[in-house]
């Protein structure tokens, strides 16, 4: 009987650190997305450490920076920051059909040009429209070009 009594105890510790995992994340999201925040996911070249995927994340901007926050994670400052500046887009197209089942619905992939290398990023369309427009309003000869 006491065995179940600690099995049944230790059960219900790990269900109530889940929920408050899951609660933190939650919060996290509520106040990032609350200050402007917006579905992004981004896929760096591998000479930075992020070979590989798509990480989901959330951006925000910042006066003439992009923000930039890992969905998973319990940090409260941005994983990457992108500035207008040092930031330009090449070309955008629709995800291929592998990155249709990685990325969310409705997504579309920005190919950027930034100081240290390529990096994707995937938003919504209205969000790619908002980003688009975000980088044109630069003060006039503050764009990077490279």
């Amino acid at each position: 009987m006491a065995l179940v009594s600690w099995t049944l105890l230790v059960l219900g510790a790990l269900a109530l650190a889940a929920v408050l995992v899951l609660l933190a994340l939650y919060v996290r999201r509520a106040v990032l997305q609350r200050d402007g925040g917006f579905d992004m996911c981004v896929r760096a070249d591998s000479h930075d450490g992020w070979a590989g995927g798509w990480a989901f994340g959330i951006g925000r901007y910042r006066r003439d920076t992009l923000e930039w926050f890992r969905t998973f994670s319990f940090t409260t400052w941005p994983k990457r920051t992108f500035r207008r500046t040092e930031l330009a887009v090449e070309r955008r197209r629709e995800p291929d059909a592998e990155e249709t089942y990685e990325l969310p619905a409705g997504h579309v992939v920005l190919i950027c040009t930034t100081r240290d290398g390529t990096v994707e990023v995937s938003m919504t369309d209205a969000a790619a429209t908002a980003f688009l427009a975000w980088l044109e309003a630069a003060p006039p000869g503050g764009q990077f070009v490279g």
